[in-house]
């Protein structure tokens, strides 16, 4: 029914009211899929569109791993890193011998010592120089000579045993400290642990000696006689690389899954183990170039040697640290982002 005063319009025949758009009315129980509605029906704004197009950029990726490692340096520097990897090269230089004598007594079992003695050497004196590695060899021999029979050699034998675990055993406070693991209150069974586990990790060193051997007597047979005539000599030794790498990732892979006192998933102790054996490898040539044209040796006098070895052993000891804090950091974010699944 119209209204009668005068001026009067009817609804339907207003102006705005033809032009206002129709109200969306929803049931309010399909809150879910209404709000999915209108976010599909309203496009998102040009900056933020760009935004997530940048992110996906080669430029925005390089950013992101560049605040990685800004990260892993900065996290590994707040614990302690350099502190730490003094205190591991200082364990390890009193414990390599003992760790050098176990390895070798176990590969000796398949080759010759001299054999065993022959490679390693020549292995530590491409990286140290032939001073290292002359200092490394008299005290191997040292080590592998003392003893004797009866009470002198038992006694001989467990403080082999107990020096070559020292190195693992400081490797896994420090690592505790890397990947926050509160202290456990058992100090006596935790020490007897951690021995136990860096013994099984020294005589695992001297089986995988072994294989190394095995892989370079193969490497070396196939290089002079299956393809020694055809000119892939370059091939052969970008495979011996490629082998030496493989073993450095598995070694390091397996000491960052096993010596923290917390289970480690196997896809963080691998990132951890690639790392390493990547920083490894690359530390490996300039160290040797390093002391190519620097001559540090020459600058300690009669102490050079040891300087020189002292050098290499924190370095190595500060790359595993690192190593590990980017396998700690990278489970953090696995962690934050409920993406951590084992494997």
């Amino acid at each position: 029914m119209a209204p009668s005063y005068p001026g009067a319009q009817t609804r339907s025949s207003h102006p705005a009211a033809t032009a206002r758009p129709p109200v969306k009315r929803r049931d309010p129980g399909a809150h879910a899929a209404g709000a999915q509605v209108e976010e599909e029906d309203c496009p998102p704004p040009p900056d933020e569109a760009g935004n997530k197009a940048a992110s996906r950029s080669p430029l925005a990726r390089a950013s992101g791993g560049a605040r990685f490692v800004a990260g892993v340096v900065g996290d590994w520097m707040s614990v302690g890193g350099l502190s730490m990897a003094a205190s591991v090269a200082f364990y390890t230089a009193f414990s390599l011998a003992p760790v050098l004598v176990v390895a070798i007594a176990v590969a000796s079992l398949f080759f010759g010592v001299e054999a065993v003695q022959g490679r390693l050497f020549s292995g530590i004196e491409t990286v140290v120089g032939g001073d290292g590695a002359v200092a490394v060899q008299a005290m191997v021999a040292s080590a592998w000579k003392s003893g004797g029979g009866g009470w002198a050699g038992w006694l001989s034998l467990a403080g082999t045993a107990v020096g070559a675990t020292a190195t693992f055993a400081e490797l896994n406070r420090s690592l505790n400290l890397i990947w926050r693991v509160p202290d456990n209150p058992h100090v006596i069974t935790s020490l007897l642990k951690v021995r136990l586990i860096s013994f099984g990790l020294v005589v695992g060193i001297g089986f995988l000696v072994v294989v190394f051997l095995i892989a370079d007597a193969a490497l070396a047979y196939g290089s002079r006689v299956v393809f020694g005539g055809l000119g892939l000599v370059t091939l052969l030794h970008a495979l011996e690389m490629a082998i030496s790498f493989g073993f450095l990732c598995l070694a390091f892979s397996m000491l960052h899954k096993v010596l923290p006192d917390l289970p480690v998933r196997w896809r963080a102790a691998v990132i951890g183990g690639v790392v390493t054996a990547l920083l490894f490898t690359v530390g490996k040539q300039l160290f040797a170039r390093y002391l190519a044209y620097v001559g540090t040796a020459n600058a300690f006098g009669a102490a050079g040697s040891l300087a020189v070895l002292m050098m290499w052993l924190f370095f190595s000891a500060a790359v595993f640290l690192i190593g590990a804090q980017a396998a700690a950091n990278v489970a953090r974010r696995w962690e934050q982002a409920k993406n951590y699944t084992p494997l």
